[in-house]
């Protein structure tokens, strides 16, 4: 009996309080598909679906989507995850050539400024790319930035570009008609 009452004192100085856990509200946003200069935004119809004019015969050509990812209305501290995912893709064929490549230097000897050819990057194997960035992380008052890069030949097809919060649980989808 002695042995039980310190037992006793030990379970009833404990108290259970309530840990109360902040919420947070979430905004995400995608605030705009940007031209290739970056200075404005894609044309937008009535539905709020943009449109993009591809360049037949070019490979990919880069464009930004940027948008914004508040909590509480604040920047984000640590930065949130955005991922993104895309409906196309296009096939880099096993020899096909990536890049060419220059190399610039002052010439040692001469002093010239000088620029040569190196090279070309060759592909050894089939690639499936994707036309967006995957992942992208909030910055600076929470934007966002990631890039999209269409070929020439999805010239008619309507792009799905979806962007997935974890922590919010928060899905967007940004269509682009490529024409």
């Amino acid at each position: 009996m002695k042995k039980l009452i310190p037992l006793l004192f030990l379970f009833t100085a404990c108290s259970k309080t309530n840990i109360v856990v902040p919420t947070k509200d979430y905004t995400f946003s995608i605030d705009s598909v940007l031209t290739q200069t970056g200075k404005s935004s894609l044309p937008k119809d009535a539905n709020g679906i943009y449109h993009l004019k591809l360049v037949t015969g070019l490979n990919q050509q880069p464009h930004r989507i940027t948008g914004r990812i508040l909590i509480n209305g604040k920047e984000p501290i640590p930065a949130e995850k955005i991922e993104f995912e895309s409906n196309l893709s296009w096939w880099l064929k096993e020899g096909d050539t990536v890049a060419y490549i220059t190399k610039a230097y002052i010439n040692y000897f001469t002093g010239l400024y000088t620029i040569i050819k190196l090279p070309p990057l060759i592909t050894s194997k089939d690639e499936m790319v994707g036309t967006v960035n995957t992942a992208s992380y909030s910055g600076t008052k929470g934007e966002l930035n990631t890039i999209i890069a269409p070929i020439g030949t999805m010239k008619g097809d309507t792009m799905i570009i979806k962007a997935f919060n974890y922590n919010s649980k928060k899905t967007i989808y940004t269509k682009i008609i490529l024409e």
